[in-house]
C-alpha cells in the first residue's frame, strides 16, 4: 500500500474548501481511499492507494481539485 498525506493553511478559508470537496471524498474508488479532515484549522489530505500509480492519479485529482476549490473561493470573495 502506497500513502500520501498533506496539510493545507488556507487560513479562514480551510472549513469553506473542506465543505466544498466533502462530496468528493464519499465517493469510492477501486484503486484509492482519500480521507478529508480538519485538523488546527489546516486541511488534512491522506490518500492511500493499492501502487505508486494509482496514487499518483488520485493525487492528481485531488490536487486539482482543491486547486479549484481555492480558485472558486478567490472569485467569490472579489
Amino acid at each position: 500500500m502506497e500513502r500520501a498525506e498533506f496539510r493545507f493553511d488556507f487560513g479562514g478559508d480551510s472549513r469553506m474548501i473542506y465543505r466544498a470537496l466533502l462530496p468528493e471524498s464519499a465517493e469510492t474508488f477501486s484503486k484509492s481511499v482519500a480521507k478529508l479532515s480538519i485538523e488546527g484549522g489546516e486541511l488534512r489530505l491522506i490518500v492511500t492507494a493499492e501502487d505508486i500509480t494509482a496514487l499518483r492519479a488520485a493525487l492528481n485529482t485531488w490536487l486539482r481539485l482543491i486547486r479549484v476549490a481555492c480558485e472558486t473561493v478567490r472569485i467569490r470573495e472579489s
